[in-house]
């Protein structure tokens, strides 16, 4: 056993030896945090009724703006699934949303047809 003070070890306290381990290990590419916020927010507009018609247009901008930085490094970010679902779902529901409103405003009107009326107005 040696002793911090041993006069036949003069220097006990070494650092530890340092192995050299080469070059590290390159970074893959990683995930596009807009990319996931645009699938999230496009998702959440699903169930948000009348506020998918202001929340799903944001999600969609969030994957277009996605997209444009997937696009300009390739290498550095994924997710490209991630950013078409971000703006798919993004302009689908409200456009859905819109779509729908406007069929109650004509046949609401009785544009569509009276049958169309007054099965509405029953």
């Amino acid at each position: 056993m040696t002793y911090p003070h041993d006069p036949q070890n003069p220097n006990p306290y070494q650092p530890p030896q340092v192995y050299p381990y080469g070059p590290g290990v390159p970074m893959g590419p990683r995930n596009n945090g807009m990319a996931i916020a645009s699938m999230c927010v496009s998702l959440a507009a699903i169930f948000t009724c009348y506020g998918a018609i202001l929340i799903g247009p944001v999600g969609a901008i969030l994957g277009h703006v996605a997209m444009r930085e997937i696009n300009q490094n390739p290498q550095r970010y994924t997710n490209r699934s991630m950013a078409k679902v971000g703006i798919i779902v993004g302009w689908l529901v409200p456009g859905l949303w819109l779509a729908f409103i406007l069929f109650l405003i004509l046949a609401g009107t009785g544009v569509l047809g009276p049958d169309l009326y007054d099965w509405l107005n029953s």
